[in-house]
């Protein structure tokens, strides 16, 4: 099967008040995604969204048509999300990244993406533009992750699209957005992204902060906290 992810992030800045950041793919299958574009921009003009839609946009006039948006996610089962959970503060950047913290970041990414490359497929991912200071960043990606996947899966492409091109890049950015603030937990308590972050609980079915089982078990909205052994455990 041809597949194509939508791949955002959050909250990956380092900065101390995020103690999480998160990396998100929004997977489907590339048959449907001709369809699944055009249904979900007429949602989003249904809603009145004239610009581009945004975590940090959520607001409490909005909140009704962000639940929309979410429910247009829980109502199309091609549409599967993963995302990755990173504790910040545990990276050793010095130690196992070469106090390259960008290269740490790219890390991660492969991390998301590796475990749900499945047998058989064929995958075009697409990076929301992000400016790095090195500049084969992408093409280095591609190449370990292909190295991973040999005669497993294959990657047709990896490309970078600023996401006001794509609304379905947007709904990647909407979860894991959301995954990231559930996650620091730094919200006040009555803003309209708790309640939407709540309202994505109660369709995945528990909250966006549990842990999913497993990669293959939990395929329909997969959370997973990157686990950082302790110094004895290395």
């Amino acid at each position: 099967m041809k597949m194509v992810v939508y791949c955002d992030e959050s909250r990956h800045d380092g900065h101390g008040a995020n103690p999480y950041m998160a990396i998100g793919g929004l997977w489907l299958p590339r048959e449907d995604k001709p369809v699944l574009s055009k249904a979900f921009r007429r949602v989003c003009e249904e809603c009145g969204f004239g610009s581009e839609i945004k975590w940090h946009k959520v607001s409490r006039l909005k909140l009704d048509a962000y639940k929309r948006l979410v429910d247009f996610f829980f109502d199309h089962q091609q549409l599967c999300f993963r995302v990755i959970l990173v504790e910040q503060d545990k990276v050793d950047y010095a130690r196992f990244h070469g106090s390259d913290r960008e290269l740490g970041f790219y890390k991660f990414y492969y991390e998301m993406l590796n475990q749900w490359l499945t047998q058989g497929n064929e995958y075009l991912l697409l990076l929301d533009f992000k400016k790095n200071k090195g500049a084969d960043r992408f093409t280095e990606l591609r190449r370990v992750l292909e190295n991973k996947i040999r005669g497993r899966a294959w990657i047709s492409d990896l490309t970078v699209i600023d996401s006001h091109q794509s609304r379905l890049m947007q709904l990647a950015d909407l979860l894991t957005g959301a995954c990231a603030a559930a996650w620091c937990d730094n919200l006040p308590p009555d803003s309209a992204k708790r309640d939407l972050i709540r309202y994505i609980g109660e369709k995945r079915g528990r909250a966006v902060t549990v842990q999913s089982i497993s990669c293959s078990v939990d395929q329909k909205f997969n959370v997973f906290n990157i686990h950082f052994r302790t110094p004895r455990e290395r």
